[in-house]
């Protein structure tokens, strides 16, 4: 897997959100347009295919 680049590590990090015990999660709603989803609802189709 490539090496993300400094912006697109970035844009993760700013969304990114951390639970009280430290551990790390992202948000659906904010991840999907990170990863170039143009609706958030679309994102469900890739959590369903698990």
């Amino acid at each position: 897997m490539k090496e993300l680049k400094a912006k697109e590590y970035k844009r993760f990090e700013d969304i990114k959100q951390i639970r009280p015990d430290g551990t790390e999660f992202w948000s659906a709603r904010e991840l999907a347009p990170a990863l170039e989803y143009t609706k958030w609802e679309n994102f469900q189709n890739v959590i369903n295919a698990q």
